[in-house]
């Protein structure tokens, strides 16, 4: 640990004459990319992102085990997606269609959410009626919990073939994989005995999640260090807390909030996604976090509070899909605007969206944003 840190040091001194951030985007779910700090950047900026079922039901565009294992049809895929987006939404201000996937070795969410699952184990389903890779819980039980020990990373053959299979080997590496968080994937080798085991065996829980912390650490700073050798750009890492909202924020703040920090420490950007839940209750734990690059939210936060606590940060806040696609057209730009003056400059997140939702609801809501 302490030859990274001092390497990260050294990040951070060669780069502090150009700030990162660390920006959401959306290609077939939410992810995360490292980004230069563009001062002229709108106020309230857009993200939009289509649930599988939308992709399906438009062009017939399936996401099924061809896609995450065949790098050849990942690639066809994703350059396909970003030219049908340009040509229907690019005219939209402030619109992305997403990276450049040309001419580069691919690993856009490869696995869906169950990668770090499936270094442990479990087993991966490719063609879940969502869409979504889906990993079943393993649903360890005590012993098996207490001998778990950190996977080699490094020589697991599934990240050995994300970095050997294809014609893209050798190429610079491109795309935000899926990495979850350290509830999350507890959650997936535990089950739903782990909330039991945070109440009556917190030894036990605090052993899983600081196997499940050192699996994402080493596996982060892997691929990191894969995408950029020369360092040329600071480490970053946003944990994905989704399941927290099952446990209270005391619960967070004692039994969770040590590995954040730990996170914190180890990255020179570190975000928390909290999904699209009420952050309210995480709030006091989060603000303990020094100079957190990113947070997200659910539109029914106290965003006043969320400005007092991180009065530098551009929030990332979710626009229900469900919301967005049961509004009149004149409604969307009504309610966007309401949610853009609340941030302030941040990110409105669109995420999700399902079949049903009209151009018109998009268009408005991009429409809105840009006149914040």
């Amino acid at each position: 640990m302490g030859g990274r840190m001092a390497e990260q040091e050294g990040i951070r001194s060669t780069d502090n004459k150009r700030k990162y951030l660390i920006q959401p985007y959306h290609t077939n779910g939410l992810n995360w990319r490292l980004t230069p700090e563009e001062p002229r950047q709108n106020n309230i900026v857009v993200v939009s992102g289509f649930n599988p079922s939308w992709w399906t039901n438009e062009y017939g565009i399936m996401f099924g085990r061809e896609f995450h294992l065949d790098p050849q049809v990942h690639r066809a895929t994703l350059v396909r997606m970003k030219s049908l987006l340009q040509s229907r939404f690019g005219d939209l201000p402030g619109f992305d269609s997403g990276p450049d996937y040309e001419n580069v070795h691919l690993m856009e969410r490869r696995y869906g959410d169950a990668l770090v699952t499936v270094l442990f184990g479990c087993e991966v389903s490719f063609d879940d009626a969502s869409g979504h890779p889906f990993a079943a819980e393993l649903n360890l039980d005590d012993d098996a919990v207490l001998r778990l020990v950190v996977p080699d990373v490094a020589n697991h053959p599934i990240i050995q073939r994300l970095f050997s299979d294809g014609p893209e080997s050798g190429k610079a590496i491109v795309g935000e994989l899926g990495f979850e968080g350290v509830i999350n994937i507890a959650y997936k080798l535990r089950g739903m005995r782990l909330f039991e085991d945070m109440i009556d065996r917190p030894k036990l829980a605090r052993h899983l999640f600081e196997v499940v912390w050192q699996t994402l650490d080493d596996l982060v700073h892997l691929i990191r260090h894969k995408q950029d050798p020369e360092s040329h750009r600071p480490t970053w890492f946003v944990n994905c807390t989704c399941m927290a909202n099952m446990i209270s924020g005391r619960m967070y703040r004692e039994q969770l909030l040590e590995f954040d920090h730990r996170f914190r420490a180890g990255f020179d950007l570190f975000g928390v996604h909290t999904c699209n839940w009420t952050v309210d209750p995480y709030l006091d734990g989060l603000s303990e976090l020094p100079d957190l690059a990113y947070l997200d939210m659910g539109a029914d936060s106290n965003l006043g509070r969320v400005h007092r606590l991180f009065p530098n940060l551009d929030l990332s806040v979710f626009f229900h899909p469900e919301r967005l696609r049961s509004l009149h057209e004149r409604n969307v730009h009504k309610e966007i605007t309401e949610l853009g003056k609340r941030i302030g400059r941040g990110y409105i997140l669109l995420s999700d969206l399902e079949v049903g939702t009209t151009d018109g609801q998009i268009r408005a809501a991009y429409e809105a944003a840009a006149k914040l």
